[in-house]
């Protein structure tokens, strides 16, 4: 599977996440599926931050996205026009990048942890999506890259004993992730950001029409 078969599926898994969470809270299997969505954007990221031509670009992007984010995503799954109680996916994405960007600055062990650590420390305290667990899921999956089978099995790991109880069934997205072809395809780069807060939008209004009419 190349990058942008990877990120249909993760767009379709969130937006099936979503609409469970939102609109059909009594379907606990619509939030099973959506449990693959955040492991292959970790994947993603890692990926996309050893193939970026320009990290400052990418951190820019990421940061910019995750503000704009914020208002539907506070609309949408917490239903008020600002909740500082939890944050969304593109400030847990924002901070993991940081952290792989930064590790590769230091080289001593004892920093390494440290940088790693810090991260999970700042994910836990503003309360952004999955937390500590994130970064450290994005962190395995870039200390094992080229480590396929310790790759999967802290995949699992961190799906099943550090995440929520639900996000065990994330352990699916190890699947396709495991069929990485190493190709981009077609590029529709703005389209993947932009699609975080249109549909989080989309789903907001019709949660608002459902609740008028």
């Amino acid at each position: 599977m190349s990058i942008f078969s990877l990120k249909m599926l993760a767009c379709i898994s969130m937006l099936i996440d979503h609409t469970g969470s939102v609109l059909y809270p009594q379907h606990m299997f619509l939030r099973y599926i959506g449990r693959l969505a955040f492991p292959i954007y970790c994947f993603m990221l890692v990926e996309g931050y050893h193939h970026t031509s320009d990290i400052r670009k990418y951190l820019t992007r990421l940061g910019i996205f995750a503000i704009i984010s914020e208002l539907p995503f506070d609309l949408a799954l917490e239903g008020r026009l600002f909740y500082w109680g939890h944050q969304n996916v593109f400030f847990t994405l924002l901070l993991g990048l940081s952290m792989l960007f930064i590790l590769d600055m230091v080289s001593e062990l004892y920093l390494k942890v440290l940088v790693v650590a810090s991260f999970a420390c700042i994910a836990q305290e503003i309360h952004c999506d999955y937390r500590f667990m994130g970064i450290l899921l994005i962190f395995f999956f870039e200390y094992f890259r080229h480590t396929p089978v310790m790759k999967g099995m802290m995949g699992v790991f961190c799906n099943t004993q550090l995440l929520s109880r639900a996000q065990g069934y994330g352990i699916f997205s190890l699947i396709p992730i495991a069929f990485y072809n190493g190709k981009k395809g077609p590029s529709m780069k703005y389209f993947f950001y932009a699609f975080y807060p249109a549909h989080l939008t989309v789903i907001y209004i019709i949660a608002r029409m459902r609740n008028i009419y």
